[in-house]
């Protein structure tokens, strides 16, 4: 007695097109993993200058909408004013001036800190501010105010590492401030690696 065993033809041919597929799909899935393996170990630096120019310009923007306490004279009362608004506008029309209308210090009167000009008590809240964040957060950056009249005079510069224009650098933009009967006041913040 022997025994033949018979395969239908149409089964076996179903049979080889579910392998093929199988395999078709083992080798796509392996396929995207390989591409996404590539792609997460690869380092993007297009979104670096991205998350950069970001940093840049939103802080910047803060910047300018702080609102501070400036205690003038033997008022103990603060006058609360914005850095955008108030105190760069102030050093602007009296740069070179040794007063300025806001003549500010952070403490109550009575307290050794004097009262400063609006360019040195806003170049120190500045100062204070990036090295409070950027600075923590290991950045190199420059903020610069210009008052944009014939050659562009310099208000005040804050810097950590600076950010040479040979370096990777990215900017806020320019944050211009008209300031009436002076002319244009442009700040800009760089940051850099």
């Amino acid at each position: 007695m022997t025994f033949k065993l018979r395969l239908n033809p149409r089964r076996s041919k179903k049979a080889q097109a579910e392998m093929i597929g199988l395999v078709i799909i083992v080798i796509l899935i392996t396929l995207g993993m390989l591409f996404m393996a590539r792609f997460a170990l690869k380092a993007d630096p297009d979104k670096k200058v991205f998350t950069r120019k970001g940093l840049a310009y939103s802080t910047m923007s803060a910047i300018e909408k702080v609102e501070v306490n400036c205690y003038q004279g033997t008022n103990p009362s603060p006058t609360i004013l914005s850095i955008g608004l108030d105190l760069i506008d102030d050093c602007a029309k009296h740069v070179g001036d040794p007063t300025s209308v806001f003549m500010c210090s952070s403490e109550p009167p009575g307290s050794a800190r004097a009262p400063k000009h609006a360019c040195n008590f806003t170049q120190d809240l500045i100062t204070q501010m990036l090295n409070e964040t950027l600075n923590e957060w290991g950045k190199n950056y420059q903020f610069s105010s210009v008052l944009v009249r014939g050659s562009g005079e310099e208000l005040m510069v804050v810097e950590n590492g600076g950010c040479r224009a040979t370096s990777d650098r990215d900017s806020s933009g320019l944050f211009p401030i008209y300031v009436q009967n002076v002319g244009l006041v442009e700040n800009t913040l760089y940051l850099c690696d």
